[in-house]
């Protein structure tokens, strides 16, 4: 039986690339990144030596934070919905694996192919001749930086590791318990901002929350009043700004009927205002 002897870890940088990050070396080789708070949560210390068990907790660990940030920077940028975090994650594991089959195509290839193995080894060593060449011009005459581009080889890379369907659903309820994902501030969000000066009927947008996974019942509470009690959108007013806008491109009564009716307007209420 063979015996694996433990690790040790002998350093731990920050990473150059995210600060936010930082670097861990076994044996004096880089083994994985984290961020300071999971090296805290899982006691990483230099000196310290681990078992083959523990080491490879602690690379779930550090995929599942670079999964986490990815995530939380798309949650981010705008309100999300529960759903659209998941639909975010879900085309984000679709991709990896369509990139994890190109990548085993492209080594299987590599293994079986000298003539094509030989062409990659060209094709890296020009790409690096290359690099080699922009670096040395990043620095002008008089000594500042500029960035003048890089040139990539074109080859599939190594993917990042598989998404599962557990991380996706850890993904989501960390972000939902920290409050960065809610569907409650999402449906406001929409509905304060969604065609707010085109105009907007209240049917559609029940009909376009729904399909971003927000329950009827938060739907109806968010369409009855604002966190301050006043009604965010009424369709009497929201069907004026349609018309004027209609009217000024010519449009007719009857072809304005039926354009509000297909935008969830009842006819009563189009009637009354044309």
């Amino acid at each position: 039986m063979e015996i694996v002897s433990p690790l040790r870890v002998t350093d731990i940088r920050v990473a150059s690339r995210d600060t936010s990050r930082v670097n861990v070396f076994l044996d004096g080789k880089f083994a994985f990144s984290l961020t300071l708070a999971q090296v805290v949560d899982l006691g990483i210390k230099v000196g310290r030596t681990y078992s083959e068990e523990e080491i490879s907790k602690f690379r779930s660990a550090s995929d599942f934070g670079k999964l986490y940030q990815r995530s939380l920077e798309y949650a981010l940028l705008r309100p999300r919905s529960e759903k659209e975090m998941r639909d975010f994650l879900v085309r984000k594991k679709q991709k990896r694996e369509i990139e994890q089959k190109r990548y085993d195509e492209f080594m299987a290839r590599l293994d079986l192919d000298p003539e094509y193995r030989e062409k990659v080894k060209e094709i890296r060593a020009s790409v690096r001749e290359k690099n080699q060449k922009a670096r040395e011009r990043d620095f002008t005459e008089d000594n500042r930086f500029e960035y003048v581009g890089r040139v990539s080889t074109g080859l599939p890379r190594k993917p990042g590791a598989a998404i599962s369907e557990a991380d996706i659903s850890n993904v989501v309820s960390k972000l939902v318990s920290n409050g960065i994902v809610d569907d409650k501030n999402f449906a406001r969000f929409f509905v304060e901002n969604r065609n707010r000066i085109k105009g907007t009927s209240e049917k559609k947008l029940r009909l376009e929350l729904r399909a971003k996974g927000i329950s009827d019942e938060i739907v109806s509470e968010v369409l009855a009043a604002d966190e301050f009690g006043e009604k965010i959108r009424d369709d009497r007013e929201e069907i004026v700004k349609i018309i004027e806008k209609k009217r000024r491109r010519g449009y007719d009564d009857q072809k304005l009927t039926g354009y509000l009716l297909r935008q969830g307007f009842s006819y009563e209420l189009i009637r009354e205002m044309l």
